[in-house]
């Protein structure tokens, strides 16, 4: 033990120019992380130096990894993928992985506990910070867990006993929304008239290891987290808003607070009432997927293409930017939304087959925000140009492929999704779409007995 203090002492020594002078020779940010690690005074050069304006950028601005499985499986690390390297990384970060991640935003990685309370990790770190539990995922949970009482009562009395519920964790009032047998989903190339029937023999080839109620653990009551800032940089002034619950609701806490804010559904959804009133849309398709923070304003996206702004600052601030366009409503259809290199929204869709319940990427479309004499609406573009999308549970993210040599520009890297096309064949679509040949890429695999783990993430690493 003595001669490993010793030897930290003599590291700690160096003068700071010198390390200085190291740090700016490294641009890699595995280098930078094992600089980091080596002892305190090292981390704390490496801080000081990331803070520096003069910073080098390519360390502010570094390549997303993909955080996945260890090779032997651990169930105490994660390792850290290099889509340019197509390799993994010698060190491993101190993450759990038997459970979900909800969300990577700023380097930090978002977990929700069984009493539903949040906490910011920054593996890179270390760190930690715990915001307050979402209490409104309380009363979906009461509800999940007391189906069956509810379910035999009278219908006035089921009504007044949901009310009481709803009453004790001041829900809002409950709004129709159809059984999942009352809901015609229409796919590419078929009639409106025709349903889809799901297939009989393909429940009876459901992978055995398959646990559907592992959908309603808290993990994955949250399905989208985004910071509009590093919370080690801004550590008084960051916000994080989420979509959580069955109905994709949003909430934001601001660093200090010790409740969430709840955005009350219905300011959402009469931005697109006036669009919808006369006309049957199944309600969970325009739920929200998706949230960009841009210029000092959470954007958030639906599946329809409605996009509203929100200023949470102060006062809460809501505006409609586009309204509902029904281009993309269909059941295999994944919304992402993300700004460009350029500050263009982009909105993206990701087209999924599904084969057994094997759901697999097969195509994506992009279309940019557009403002022709104050209207706003989506236009498909057919190239990004120099930049490459990074698409998952995390941060949508979008870099500059020419800053990071064998980075494909023109594409789109993406990971699986846990929400909406969490299959039994386990988190496996993985790879990257080139926008110009229009072909998929799978780029890393993961091992048969890897399938039931948590799904990878996208996370922007950083050595704080």
């Amino acid at each position: 033990m003595a001669s490993e203090s010793n030897s930290e002492s003599e590291w700690a020594s160096l003068p700071e120019e010198l390390l200085d002078s190291i740090l700016g020779h490294l641009a890699s940010m595995a280098d930078c992380i094992r600089f980091s690690a080596v002892c305190s005074d090292w981390r704390r050069i490496a801080y000081q130096n990331y803070r520096n304006p003069s910073c080098d950028p390519r360390r502010r601005h570094q390549l997303p990894l993909l955080m996945v499985p260890t090779p032997d499986s651990s169930t105490d690390t994660r390792s850290l993928y290099d889509v340019r390297r197509k390799r993994l990384y010698d060190f491993r970060l101190k993450v759990p992985y038997h459970r979900r991640c909800a969300g990577s935003s700023h380097g930090w990685l978002i977990f929700v506990d069984d009493s539903y309370q949040v906490t910011l990790f920054n593996p890179f770190s270390g760190k930690s910070i715990h915001l307050p539990p979402i209490r409104s995922l309380f009363f979906e949970k009461r509800i999940r867990d007391e189906v069956d009482e509810m379910s035999v009562l009278p219908d006035f009395e089921k009504y007044q006993y949901e009310k009481k519920l709803r009453d004790e964790y001041d829900e809002e009032e409950k709004e129709y929304v159809p059984d999942i047998d009352e809901i015609v989903f229409y796919s590419d190339g078929e009639d409106e008239g025709d349903e889809l029937v799901q297939d009989e023999e393909e429940e009876e080839s459901r992978d055995p290891d398959f646990e559907p109620e592992r959908f309603h653990e808290s993990e994955y009551s949250v399905v989208r987290g985004v910071l509009s800032t590093n919370p080690e940089i801004n550590p008084n002034g960051y916000f994080l808003m989420v979509i959580y619950g069955t109905q994709s609701r949003l909430a934001f806490v601001k660093s200090g607070d010790e409740y969430w804010t709840y955005i009350d559904k219905s300011i959402c959804d009469q931005n697109v009432r006036d669009v919808v009133e006369s006309t049957y849309v199944d309600r969970g398709l325009w739920y929200r997927r998706d949230i960009a923070y841009r210029n000092g304003l959470f954007y958030v996206l639906d599946h329809l293409g409605v996009l509203l702004s929100f200023d949470v600052k102060t006062n809460l601030k809501v505006e409609k930017i586009t309204g509902l366009d029904r281009l993309h409503n269909k059941w295999n259809h994944k919304t992402y939304l993300v700004e460009s290199s350029d500050g263009d929204l982009l909105r993206v869709i990701r087209v999924i087959k599904d084969e057994y319940r094997y759901g697999m990427t097969i195509k994506f479309m992009v279309y940019k925000l557009a403002d022709f004499c104050g209207d706003p609406h989506w236009i498909e573009v057919n190239s990004l140009g120099n930049d490459a999308l990074f698409l998952g549970d995390n941060h949508s993210i979008s870099v500059v492929a020419s800053d990071f040599v064998g980075c494909q520009p023109n594409s789109i890297y993406f990971c699986d999704d846990c929400d909406d096309f969490y299959y039994c064949g386990g988190p496996n679509d993985i790879g990257v779409f080139n926008l110009q040949d229009g072909c998929v890429r799978r780029h890393y695999t993961l091992a048969h007995s890897q399938r039931l783990m948590p799904p990878s993430i996208w996370i922007s690493p950083t050595f704080l």
